[in-house]
């Protein structure tokens, strides 16, 4: 259950992020995007939490909570939501349809064609 974290402080480390989740449940993964030139973080990262329930308490909880003078932005990760609506939207699987069925519905409507002439 990935989750996107936008405007997050410039000085925010990748602990600093953790430390955020920790109260949440178990951290599957912390991601803090950092800006090579400066070693400074970028604003945003992604953290995936163990379960639905975790992911879904931490993003209530944390979504425009301020931090340092910056609300922070915390939800589902497009990739995630990508992945949800890819799911969603799949075809339902083919379902195997024994062909007498057919065949005596296809009668059935012949039959009752010449009853009624």
């Amino acid at each position: 259950m990935s989750i996107l974290v936008r405007n997050l402080p410039k000085t925010f480390t990748k602990e600093d992020l953790e430390d955020l989740f920790f109260e949440f449940g178990t951290i599957a993964s912390c991601d803090l995007v950092m800006d090579e030139a400066s070693g400074l973080s970028k604003g945003f990262g992604f953290v995936e939490m163990s379960t639905q329930d975790e992911t879904d308490n931490a993003i209530e909880a944390l979504n425009a909570k301020v931090i340092n003078g910056k609300k922070i932005r915390v939800k589902w990760s497009n990739q995630e939501k990508k992945q949800a609506e890819a799911i969603a939207s799949a075809p339902a699987p083919k379902r195997d349809i024994p062909e007498d069925v057919w065949g005596s519905a296809s009668r059935n409507s012949s039959e009752r064609e010449n009853d009624a002439e």
